[in-house]
């Protein structure tokens, strides 16, 4: 990482450990500039949060003042869409998912001393697992509800009947309706070979790139989980969708994103009804369907502040405010967007929220979506693809298939 990360002499060493202030103490201020990327939908939700940012920060004696530009990257393309990261944006959203690639070109800044700290003591389980990579925390999180479950329509379906896929899609078919389950896509699809307990884990280097790929799809838990696949997508209820039910597309229910619940409630209204994913049951062997559970986070592009030790240090400290108790519920309450902040988790609004119920609920089973080997998301489309084409339609060439999955999920580099 020599040639990407810069050289942080004992000032900037001190900054990011949260023990140098903006401004130097001398009481002046200076004018700081900060660019931030996000959303473009969440653009006057986030410029709120800034000005939230200022006040909170002058009624801390900071006698700095802090202009922050907006540039439009959603967290699933800033690392593709951002070319060169030394004019890269300061501080910005980014998926769990993307932490590797983003380290290997120099984005993020190691997070240590009172910010690590900062980290590790406000929040849960799962936003510090996908704030670290190789051991050390190199972001803030704010989310981790990104995932998805079971979404339906209560006056077709009951508690019970969603608890098992094989019931859901019996039902539906005896009515003459359907039920979306988006396997063509990787995330959902790719997910899925989770269910029966095979799966993949890395290995990295000091400059983070991967030296390791191992998994074990390729045993009896990837092809009951391939098998589990196939079968639901040969039943004639199943469709590839993830549309909120209605009358017209004839869906009663989908496996649908926690960003959809809105646009779900809706739709439905008084007849929503939100659950785990469901059981699924191959050769007397029955378990949740697997899901990834992912979240948000803010990185610090230490390429932009340069040797800048002001700006460096009020990236930070914004990144430490968005990712904050009061930041992370006025998502909650305005977009709906789970806390992984510990004290705003524990709010009642919080806790007696259905959605969180079910994402606690499936917390217990759902697989982390951190650092995920790059032939991951490129490897469960040819599976399925070859599973609808009719391709894969015997057991021996599901074997056969699940292995090639196996081998090119191992071959990631």
């Amino acid at each position: 990482m020599k040639n990407k990360l810069f050289a942080l002499g004992a000032v900037s060493l001190l900054a990011l450990a949260g023990l140098v202030s903006c401004g130097g103490g001398s009481g002046s201020g200076k004018t700081i500039k900060l660019e931030y990327s996000g959303t473009g939908s969440d653009r006057e939700f986030n410029e709120t949060l800034f000005e939230d940012f200022k006040a909170a920060r002058k009624a801390a004696g900071d006698p700095n003042t802090y202009e922050i530009s907006y540039v439009e990257h959603g967290p699933d393309k800033v690392d593709s869409e951002v070319v060169d990261w030394s004019v890269g944006p300061d501080v910005y959203e980014f998926a769990s998912d993307k932490i590797t690639g983003l380290y290997e070109k120099g984005a993020l800044s190691k997070i240590i001393g009172n910010n690590a700290t900062f980290i590790s003591q406000n929040n849960s389980e799962l936003g510090k697992e996908l704030a670290k990579f190789n051991g050390s925390y190199y972001a803030y999180p704010y989310t981790g509800d990104n995932t998805y479950y079971v979404q339906y329509d209560t006056s077709f379906f009951s508690a019970e009947d969603v608890k098992s896929i094989e019931t859901m899609l019996d039902k539906a078919q005896a009515a003459g309706k359907k039920v979306g389950y988006n396997l063509e896509e990787a995330f959902w699809g790719g997910a899925a070979m989770f269910t029966f307990g095979a799966d993949y884990s890395m290995t990295f280097d000091a400059d983070g790139a991967v030296t390791d790929v191992t998994a074990d799809f390729d045993t009896e838990k990837g092809f009951k989980a391939a098998k589990a696949i196939k079968t639901i997508m040969a039943h004639p209820a199943w469709q590839n969708a993830m549309e909120a039910p209605t009358p017209t597309n004839n869906l009663v229910a989908c496996i649908a994103g926690t960003w959809d619940i809105n646009a779900y409630k809706e739709k439905l209204a008084d007849n929503y009804g939100a659950a785990v994913m469901p059981t699924v049951t191959v050769n007397g062997d029955t378990q949740h369907l697997g899901a990834f559970l992912g979240g948000k986070l803010f990185g610090i592009n230490p390429q932009r502040a340069g040797k800048d030790t002001d700006r460096l240090v009020a990236a930070h400290e914004l990144a430490k405010y968005l990712s904050g108790k009061e930041a992370q519920l006025k998502r909650f309450d305005v977009n709906g967007v789970a806390p992984c902040n510990l004290e705003a988790a524990r709010e009642e609004r919080v806790t007696s929220d259905p959605n969180v119920k079910v994402l606690i609920e499936q917390a217990e089973f759902a697989h982390a979506q951190t650092a995920v080997p790059g032939n991951f998301w490129t490897a469960p489309s040819t599976l399925v693809g070859a599973i609808k084409d009719g391709t894969v339609s015997t057991d021996e060439e599901l074997v056969a298939a699940v292995k090639t999955f196996n081998d090119n999920v191992k071959g990631s580099r």
